[in-house]
Parts: structure tokens; C-alpha cells; sequence
């Protein structure tokens, strides 16, 4: 292949994946500046140039292929041209490639970030932060830290309980407002059986996930509420029966005592409980001294109902994120509402 054959190809290669730096580079400005989601979805419509959101990287295959063949070519013509010499041309050939090929991450960063943007615009969803009622001076993972311990739903693993993921909003119930910081919580539970030696074993490991909601600025009515467990844990221990049979199959609410319970549990917050446990499998404890309420159930309240498809151009991106909801997380947040007003 002449030389200029291979400069002009380089070229164009080089051009169209300056192109698409360039078109990643106008992404982050777009979301950087926005300040509604309709501003992103106007920003990227129309586009008026090229609009490839894939680095081109077949000159770069089509080296190391050859740079492959070549080191192998050489084993069978040894005897006319020295293995070494087509051994460094392979190489040269595979090295070149390496530099020319382009990762898709810079591609991937940018849409993760416009995705987190529109959550944000579009939910006043503050990823990675911890909520306008916590000090502002306090470090986030302290605050995650003293969340865990106020409530005891957060030890469920014998050998890891962490928050992965957060995000913190505000929600209006009328004239009130109530900051919210939802959450990932994963936690992985080994488990052992003495082997012949009488030693330990660990025999399996499981990972689990749920997600849930701390809410502040709550009533500290100090009782729990769970459809998944007929017992809970301390200080929640003393079990209540309502009047209603049906009610008290599929619902379990405990507190710190017998008397503090009929003074807290109304037949309206029993009916609401029982609504809200409808839909959602999980437990609710409203602490006894803080204003705080803590949900966790199996329900994913990050889903993000999205279609199947590769974003290999700005058209489709827009469509992606024109189309990204939350459905999880809006049906919680009005199931919830309903049971706090």
C-alpha cells in the first residue's frame, strides 16, 4: 500500500474522530449551561454537523490484524527474510494501532453525565449529596455513617453494609417542605460449616441490594412497620394488633412499648400504612427522637426506565433522554406522600 494511501487514510480517520471529540465537548457545554431539561433536549436539536457520537477505529483493527499476520508471515519466509525484522514490522504495526485507537469512554462519561443532569433538572435529584438539613460542614460519608447507626436496619450483613449510591431532593406536602435522600444499600453475608479439621469453611457469600428514603423533618413517633417480618429489631420490639384481622396478616407495626403505641397508632395512620404497603414489599421506622423517617425495601427507586439501543449519534441520544424517566421512583414518592400527610 503507497505511503500517501496511508497518510490520506489516517487523515480521515483523524478528522472524523476530532469530529466526535469536538461533538463531546459541546455535550458537556450543553449540560453544564442547562437549566431546565428542555434546555439539553434544545441544545442537541438541531445539531447542524456531524452528528456520529462512535470514534472510528477501523484503520486501528485493520493495523493489529495486519501487524498479527505479519509476525506470523515471517515464521514461513524465515529463510529469506530474517524472523526478527518481520517480527519489530508486526509490532510497529500493532503499536501504531494502540496509538490510533480510540476509547469509547469519553463518550460513555458524557452521557452518564447528561443522564445525572436531567435526573436532576427533571426530579431535583442532587446525586452524591447529602440533603440542605444536614450541617453543611459535615463530611458525606459521616453523615451516612450516623444515618446507619440511628437506624437499625442497616446490619443485615456479617461482612459489609454499605450505602453505594444517594441522592438527596426536597418534596412539598402542601405548604411543608420535607428533604429527602434516597439510597442504594448493598450488604454481603458470608456463610461457614466446619469442615473435618473443625475448622471454618465459608461455603457461600451472597450479595444482596435494597433502596430506600431517609426523610427529615418528620414527627418522631417511634414505631416501626414492616410486611416482610412478624419481629424487628430493638428498641422496636413490642408488637401491636389492630382491629382489623385482614390488616394484621399483612401488616406488622412494633414500638417501644404498649402504652406509647396507643397513643401514637390512629385508626387514619393504620389505613394509610396498610395503603401504602400495597405496593411496596419493605420496612418503615420512624424514629423516637429524631425528626427522621427511614424507608427500605426490595423496590429499585433508581430504575431508569430506558429503551435498548446503542447512542451512536446525537439524534438517538436526544430520543434517549427525551424518553428517561423514573417511573420507580415517582410512584414512591406519591405512595410516600400520601402516607406522611
Amino acid at each position: 500500500m503507497p505511503i500517501e494511501t496511508v497518510e490520506r487514510l489516517l487523515h480521515i480517520r483523524t478528522k472524523r474522530n476530532q469530529q466526535v471529540m469536538r461533538n463531546i465537548a459541546r455535550l458537556w457545554e450543553i449540560g453544564q449551561k442547562a437549566q431546565s431539561a428542555q434546555d439539553i433536549l434544545d441544545g442537541l436539536h438541531p445539531w447542524g454537523e456531524v452528528k456520529d457520537l462512535y470514534f472510528h477505529n477501523i484503520i486501528p483493527r485493520l493495523l493489529f490484524i495486519c501487524g498479527i499476520l505479519t509476525a506470523l508471515f515471517g515464521m514461513l519466509i524465515h529463510h529469506f527474510i530474517p524472523y526478527p525484522l518481520s517480527l519489530l514490522a508486526g509490532a510497529l504495526c500493532c503499536f501504531v494501532a494502540y496509538l490510533i485507537y480510540e476509547e469509547r469512554n469519553p463518550i460513555d462519561e458524557v452521557i452518564y453525565f447528561l443522564e445525572q443532569r436531567i435526573m436532576f433538572l427533571r426530579y431535583g435529584l442532587h446525586f452524591n449529596k447529602t440533603p440542605n438539613y444536614m450541617p453543611s460542614t459535615s463530611n458525606s460519608l459521616l453523615v451516612i455513617s450516623q444515618l446507619k447507626q440511628i437506624f437499625p436496619l442497616f446490619s443485615q450483613g456479617n461482612v459489609s453494609n454499605e450505602i453505594e449510591q444517594f441522592a438527596s431532593t426536597t418534596w412539598l406536602e402542601g405548604e411543608q417542605e420535607h428533604q429527602v435522600m434516597l439510597f442504594h444499600y448493598h450488604y454481603v453475608d458470608e456463610f461457614y460449616l466446619p469442615n473435618t479439621q473443625g475448622e471454618k469453611q465459608k461455603i457461600r457469600e451472597t450479595h444482596k441490594n435494597q433502596w430506600g428514603a431517609f426523610l427529615f423533618q418528620m414527627p418522631p413517633l417511634g414505631f416501626a412497620a414492616s410486611n416482610k417480618h412478624n419481629e424487628f429489631i430493638a428498641p422496636y420490639t413490642q408488637g401491636w394488633k389492630t382491629s382489623d384481622i385482614l390488616v394484621n396478616q399483612n401488616l406488622h407495626i412494633f414500638g417501644l412499648d404498649q402504652h406509647q403505641l396507643a397513643r401514637t397508632i390512629s385508626p387514619s395512620i393504620t389505613l394509610k400504612l396498610s395503603d401504602f404497603f400495597q405496593h411496596y414489599s419493605g420496612d418503615i421506622v420512624y424514629h423516637f427522637e429524631e425528626n427522621m423517617l427511614c424507608y427500605m425495601g426490595d423496590q429499585n427507586l433508581f430504575h431508569l426506565s430506558r429503551r435498548k439501543q446503542d447512542l451512536n449519534d446525537i439524534s438517538l441520544l436526544r430520543g434517549h433522554l427525551r424518553t428517561l424517566t423514573m417511573p420507580e421512583y415517582e410512584k414512591f414518592k406519591r405512595c410516600m406522600l400520601n402516607l406522611i400527610s
